[in-house]
């Protein structure tokens, strides 16, 4: 049986990358194993909400939430207009392709796309273990990075960006 893969694409690699530079307790690889025989169930996400069941040790199943905060309305209409004095890269967008540049736009900005420490998600696991993240939230964030494998744009819907919409 082969292993899942995660942080497949260009954007899936940079979220994990940007957990992983954050992650000096070494945390990540506990959920990776967790991730890779398949304990986390029912991954939702919605906005900036992230909500999950992980399958420990215990019978019944862990409840995991993570929140990622919105970028502001002013910020959001930074990144826009930044983003509309480039043609091609709208219509990029507008095909559903998310071109590094738009990053490399937000980073320009100083609009945080991506967590820089672990303080800047609201992370809760009904485990009883102190850390954070602990292994089950870790799995999620590998469960997280396949999603924007699927859909590059999720890390910006994570902040309240649906940037084709507000593109339009």
């Amino acid at each position: 049986m082969s292993r899942p893969e995660y942080g497949r694409t260009w954007w899936g690699a940079q979220w994990l990358q940007a957990l992983t530079q954050i992650d000096y307790d070494n945390r990540l690889p506990r959920g990776r194993s967790y991730a890779n025989r398949g304990a986390v169930r029912d991954l939702a996400v919605q906005a900036g909400q992230i909500r999950a069941h992980v399958q420990g040790s215990r019978p019944r199943p862990y409840e995991v939430t993570i929140d990622v905060p919105g970028v502001n309305g002013a910020d959001a209409q930074r990144i826009i207009d930044t983003l509309t004095e480039d043609p091609g890269l709208i219509a990029r967008l507008l095909n559903r392709d998310l071109d590094p540049a738009v990053l490399q736009a937000a980073q320009r900005l100083h609009i945080a796309v991506f967590p820089k420490s672990w303080n800047d998600l609201r992370m809760d696991c009904s485990c009883p273990d102190w850390a954070v993240p602990c292994k089950h939230l870790a799995a999620v964030i590998y469960l997280l990075s396949q999603e924007i494998d699927g859909d590059p744009f999720l890390v910006f819907s994570l902040r309240g960006l649906d940037l084709p919409a507000l593109l339009k």
